[in-house]
């Protein structure tokens, strides 16, 4: 029977946020999620994370929203200090690598020096962008950890796990998981992105994408969903692979 890791991006990037994802986790068929080691509700996510033990917890590595971590950082901010909304190959072209580099291995071992790592993925996947690929090599050499897949290029380590990333936006139904049932059955292992949260002001002032969320909450934590998912699937985390 197919595992399904049902995993919530975006951990710390509010308190709303937290409170929706640990809602989706103990209500629902969340079974996973990945923190943000560089915004504001970092300590109020990992404050949850220890009266919920049971839920994985990865990196979200982030290049693209609010600031860097390091102080020094000069290739991969903007004239204000913040982190360049769009990560592209073209736009990493002009950063200096070993600076990301750094930024990543200090929002990983923020998050370590608090809590047990299951696994790294990306904010706006930009770990799998080719040109990010040196930078990824390394840190997956230093830290042996589980990865979220969907690389743009090759990528030999055996601790990928395939991505699906279509349960978002227009594509988050009261029927996704019906819908793609036979799609999700050919893989062994999956992970699946979702991002349910409550709402709050630095939600709305942060990401387009935040109403929506409240709709994927309502759908990760209904009762049809999750007999569904549980006659089907065999949920499970990257802690537990």
């Amino acid at each position: 029977m197919t595992k399904l890791i049902i995993n919530a991006d975006d951990f710390g990037l509010s308190e709303a946020v937290n409170y929706g994802i640990i809602s989706a986790y103990k209500s629902g068929v969340v079974t996973s999620t990945s923190v943000m080691a560089n915004m504001p509700s970092l300590e109020h996510a990992m404050n949850l994370l220890k009266e919920n033990k049971n839920l994985g917890c990865g990196v979200h590595m982030t290049l693209s929203c609010y600031k860097p971590l390091l102080s020094n950082s000069k290739t991969i901010v903007d004239n204000n200090g913040y982190f360049i909304r769009r990560i592209t190959n073209e736009v990493i072209e002009n950063m200096d690598l070993d600076e990301i580099y750094n930024e990543l291995c200090a929002q990983i071992e923020k998050v370590k020096s608090k809590t047990v790592i299951t696994h790294l993925d990306s904010h706006h996947h930009v770990h799998t962008l080719e040109n990010l690929r040196p930078v990824i090599e390394k840190i997956l050499k230093r830290y042996n950890l589980p990865i979220r897949g969907g690389f743009e290029y090759d990528f030999n380590y055996s601790k990928i796990i395939p991505l699906v990333d279509s349960f978002y936006g227009d594509n988050v139904s009261e029927d996704y998981f019906v819908k793609k049932i036979n799609y999700l059955k050919e893989y062994e292992i999956a992970d699946i992105m979702c991002h349910p949260a409550y709402i709050d002001d630095f939600l709305m002032k942060t990401t387009s994408y935040s109403m929506a969320r409240i709709k994927e909450h309502k759908i990760l934590t209904s009762k049809d969903t999750k007999a569904f998912i549980q006659d089907n699937f065999l949920l499970t985390n990257y802690k537990d692979l």
